[in-house]
């Protein structure tokens, strides 16, 4: 139930209504805009990344801080470092809230995903990532939708999946019915 405090009242009713019982859920950002993945999963441990952004790069965790240890209790331990998950990687510092749910196996992070289309087109990148079909602009449906009609539900919950946003995305689209509903 993270994140429920960003949805509708009306929605976490909802959400927690229901009854899932040992069922895993998926949860998909699909940040659009200036969102630098490098400075959300930090790789403090290539030194390439400090090199290439002597400027903007996030500084490594600090022994003791957060991350060593799971020193989670006091923030000024590590300020604006990032938060060593794993030796390697980090999150940003204003992640922190995310870090137990890694170390529980509640969270993976897919790091540098990209599209296998060579298109120079930011527009038609995302179009691609939403429809899951990358270079064909023709598909008219999303790749969660053409997912959830793949794994029928008797009895589903109308909340099953949901977008947020002002309007709707590609991935929530679908050609026979609409599994999504748009807050």
């Amino acid at each position: 139930m993270v994140g429920l405090s960003a949805m509708p009242a009306f929605l976490q009713r909802a959400v927690a209504a229901t009854p899932m019982p040992n069922k895993k859920q998926l949860v998909v950002l699909f940040q659009r805009g200036a969102a630098d993945g490098l400075n959300i999963v930090v790789p403090f441990g290539e030194s390439n990344y400090y090199r290439l952004r002597p400027t903007i790069a996030i500084p490594q965790p600090k022994r003791g801080g957060r991350g060593w240890g799971l020193v989670l209790a006091n923030p000024e331990l590590n300020g604006d470092a990032a938060i060593d998950l794993d030796g390697f990687f980090g999150l940003h510092p204003s992640l922190a809230p995310l870090e137990p749910l890694f170390h529980k196996n509640q969270l993976a992070i897919v790091h540098a995903a990209g599209s296998p289309d060579s298109t120079r087109s930011h527009f038609d990148a995302q179009d691609f990532m939403e429809s899951g079909t990358p270079g064909l602009k023709s598909t008219e449906d999303g790749w969660l939708n053409r997912a959830l009609e793949t794994v029928p539900e008797e009895n589903a919950s109308p909340f099953r999946a949901v977008a947020m946003d002002r309007i709707f995305r590609a991935c929530c689209m679908a050609a026979r019915q609409r599994l999504l509903c748009r807050i």
